[in-house]
């Protein structure tokens, strides 16, 4: 549903956030269904918000291996969500990357819980060669995960996220985890065709209708699926996109690009950058007579997002900013801290992420200023307007920045306003994102 910007949180009214207040708290009917099923291995491909946490530890049994992002255990997330569920287990938490590093060191466990699972799913239709065989081309995250599943066959084993599958041969991976035997040339085959690009051929997906329900059937068999939309009556989400120009400066910057670079998806890339108020250059640095060195160097522009996003921060009093570029994270902050807003970071660098978002829950007033690629494994039900400065290029990260503000225990209207550059590459991103594919799987189909 889409809003005219005119009077935007007159169409928000303020509805209080419904939080639980004992550990008692109720099982969805959804839930209930889950857990009375007592499936022991299965996907909890559950929307965001939709509760996947508390069913995994619900069905848990015995001694229980969690594999979960690295904050989520310095933020004893799973621990503290027993707690309040009230849940007694032997439980052991260890993050992706101490799991990658250790697996072979790890003992036998009845249940084996793996939170954002889909960071575990990455296998890719190229291949490598192994004695002389090509074989998938996989991640050492799938590699472990599968290892360790084969060494020490669990009772029971959930994998756990809201996006499951964003390419076909992450629905190969699933399977393949579960002990399915599919083959994995035939599996290409039939979803995935070849295409020149420049000196390479690269494989991309099949886009057929028939295709992705036959997908989507595959995922269901192995895994619960649903959305907070199938379970509750869900106030409406709104949507609108303000489309904003570009400075003279800006322009000038574009236009020199494009007679300058010569590599097309370079100068795409850095025309993104320019559109979203910043480009990234090297230039030499003089260390002493007789010795340069190239440094990174980070120019900005004035940009009308930044405008815009200052003008939305005195009509909201919190509210919720993505951006890709660190840099543009960096200067909308920079912007909103000189109006005199309170501003939360949150980047790759941030310390103590999980501090920092529960300071910004509790407070009153701010604004939170995020990375794309930090948009999961958190809540902010307090906020009900995001704003999308600049999208990434992976569909899953727009997907699960919606979820930050809706939950199922927090069900009210939010407004998202996407800032799209008119008819640039910013303009493409932003509708390849939106129509459910990769920004950069789009750029090489289109070539």
């Amino acid at each position: 549903m889409n809003v005219t910007d005119i009077g935007i949180s007159r169409m928000l009214p303020r509805i209080g956030v419904n939080i639980a207040k004992n550990a008692n708290m109720k099982l969805y009917d959804h839930q209930k269904r889950i857990i009375e099923d007592g499936k022991k291995k299965v996907g909890l491909w559950l929307g965001t918000g939709g509760g996947k946490t508390r069913v995994a530890l619900e069905i848990a049994e015995g001694k229980t291996l969690v594999i979960a992002p690295k904050q989520q255990v310095l933020d004893r997330t799973w621990e503290l969500n027993a707690e309040k569920f009230g849940i007694k287990l032997d439980m052991q938490v260890i993050s992706k990357e101490t799991f990658r590093r250790d697996w072979k060191t790890l003992s036998a466990f009845d249940t084996v819980i793996v939170d954002e699972a889909h960071t575990m799913f990455g296998v890719t239709p190229d291949t490598r060669t192994v004695n002389h065989i090509p074989v998938p081309k996989t991640s050492q995250l799938f590699d472990s995960l599968k290892s360790f599943l084969d060494k020490y066959p669990p009772k029971r084993f959930y994998p756990v996220t809201a996006t499951p599958a964003s390419k076909p041969m992450n629905v190969w991976a699933i399977a393949t985890l579960f002990g399915a035997d599919w083959d994995f040339f035939a599996f290409r085959e039939k979803y995935y065709f070849q295409r020149k690009s420049g000196w390479r051929s690269i494989w991309l997906p099949r886009n057929s209708d028939e295709l992705k329900e036959r997908l989507a059937e595959l995922l269901r068999r192995y895994g619960y699926t649903g959305r907070l939309q199938d379970w509750f009556d869900v106030p409406a989400q709104l949507h609108t996109t303000h489309y904003v120009g570009l400075t003279k400066e800006q322009q000038k910057a574009i236009a020199e690009l494009k007679t300058m670079e010569v590599d097309p998806m370079v100068k795409r890339a850095k025309q993104r950058t320019v559109e979203n108020g910043i480009l990234y250059e090297m230039d030499v640095e003089q260390i002493t007579p007789r010795t340069e060195r190239m440094k990174r160097m980070t120019k900005f522009f004035k940009s009308e997002k930044i405008d815009y996003i200052l003008d939305r921060a005195e009509e909201f009093p919190k509210m919720l900013v993505f951006a890709n570029y660190t840099a543009q994270i960096h200067a909308i902050a920079d912007a909103l801290e000189k109006a005199g807003k309170k501003v939360f970071r949150l980047t790759g660098q941030t310390k103590n992420r999980g501090d920092v978002i529960a300071t910004a829950e509790l407070t009153k007033e701010c604004i939170v200023v995020a990375q794309c690629s930090i948009s999961s494994g958190y809540e902010l039900k307090t906020i009900d307007c995001v704003i999308f400065a600049s999208k990434s290029f992976k569909f899953l990260d727009y997907d699960q920045g919606i979820g930050r503000v809706l939950r199922a225990d927090a069900l009210k209207k939010n407004l998202y306003i996407h800032l799209v550059v008119k008819g640039g590459v910013d303009e493409q991103c932003h509708k390849t994102i939106l129509s459910g594919q990769d920004f950069q799987e789009k750029i090489y189909g289109n070539k």
